[in-house]
């Protein structure tokens, strides 16, 4: 990281950056951009009575703005013709809300909030149709116990205007791949209920998978699954891959005491998955957790806030390439040549290409960042 951003990160670090009081301190003039790039990520301030909100980095690293939420947010997706992105509740979860993304006085005014229908439970994500007028939202169908994609309305207020099935069970992640015409969904397999919160109701049973939807008519496409030693594993982060592949990350879901690979890649129409090569001694500092992971120039990164590890890997090879120490550390965007990373303890980091992955460390101490960075170039 060079010493313009660390500098200004420091510099905005010795104040208090949390809730509305950030805004008092920063003014409007510092949410005035000339273009570039904007890393989004929720955090909680540090106070016993946490306030929620997303806040915006520049490319330079400084804080542009934070927006309040309802609570605690998880996924935020930009919309990609607007300057505008929304933000997900956590899982599980009852609202969206979108959020101003343009310069000048308004950027992070924050939208009309969105409600989830009563028998729905949004599960933290969220992916725009390529033309922006349509927004597809991950959540569970409680009644059903299955995994459905709210279909809303982005140029009507986010109204609600349909729905259809993820065919798999306890959707996480989704992204629009193949040009707009297909949903990826990773789904983590475990069926959860609004009477027990985040409490896994069918571990001994459990069926994660990715599948791939078409927009068009909600028909299943493909689904794939890991191999049957690995189905304890949960396949609940992806990231779309140049080559219209996807990679992702999963979670251990029911520990059977031995290391698993935690990383792969798919491809639509391609078999089965592709696990990555990881050491066993990196690999295990993992603690079968992976929290968020990133594609960008042949590479992937995933973390794990549970290991204080960043790991990255060949894209096309599946070869590891090293590790990152960041304690608590989940969020992971494309930065450059390599990745932009937060933690829960307040730290950013970048993390490089080479075996050793040098880059320095800084701390915005008023903040927690939550698990994901998106990045989104104004």
């Amino acid at each position: 990281m060079d010493a313009t951003r660390r500098g200004t990160l420091l510099l905005i670090g010795g104040g208090l950056l949390g809730g509305g009081l950030l805004g008092a301190l920063l003014g409007p003039a510092r949410a005035e951009t000339a273009g570039g790039t904007l890393f989004l990520n929720a955090y909680a301030t540090a106070t016993a009575s946490p306030e929620y909100g997303v806040a915006a980095l520049d490319g330079a690293g400084g804080v542009r703005f934070t927006t309040p939420t309802p609570g605690r947010a998880h996924g935020i997706v930009p919309h990609p013709t607007r300057a505008e992105a929304v933000a997900f509740a956590r899982r599980p979860g009852r609202w969206f809300m979108p959020l101003s993304l343009v310069d000048g006085q308004s950027g992070g005014r924050p939208g009309p909030v969105v409600r989830a229908p009563e028998d729905r439970r949004f599960t933290g994500h969220g992916a725009f149709s390529t033309d922006g007028r349509l927004l597809y939202v991950a959540e569970d169908d409680v009644p059903r116990e299955a995994g459905s994609i709210g279909v809303y309305d982005a140029m009507d207020g986010y109204r609600r205007v349909g729905a259809m099935p993820t065919h798999g069970l306890g959707p996480h992640e989704l992204l629009m791949i193949a040009d707009g015409t297909v949903l990826a969904v990773a789904n983590g397999g475990v069926i959860t209920h609004p009477d027990t919160g985040r409490a896994k109701l069918n571990l001994d049973e459990m069926d994660s998978s990715i599948t791939y939807v078409e927009v068009a008519s909600g028909k299943l496409l493909d689904q794939v699954r890991l191999p049957e030693e690995h189905a304890n594993l949960g396949i609940r982060h992806i990231a779309a891959l140049a080559d219209g592949g996807i990679a992702f990350g999963a979670q251990d879901e029911r520990p059977v005491g031995m290391l698993q690979p935690l990383t792969g890649t798919h491809r639509p129409g391609g078999g089965a998955v592709r696990l990555f090569d990881t050491p066993d001694d990196a690999l295990s500092r993992f603690e079968g957790y992976i929290g968020s992971v990133a594609a960008d120039k042949g590479k992937v990164a995933a973390s794990s806030p549970k290991g204080g590890i960043i790991g990255l890997w060949d894209d096309a090879t599946g070869a590891w390439l090293g590790a990152a120490a960041l304690p608590d550390g989940c969020g992971i965007a494309p930065d450059g040549d390599g990745f932009l990373a937060s933690s829960g303890l307040g730290n950013l980091r970048t993390v490089g290409a080479a075996p050793d992955l040098p880059g320095d460390g800084l701390r915005l101490a008023d903040f927690r960042w939550d698990n994901h960075m998106t990045r989104f170039a104004t």
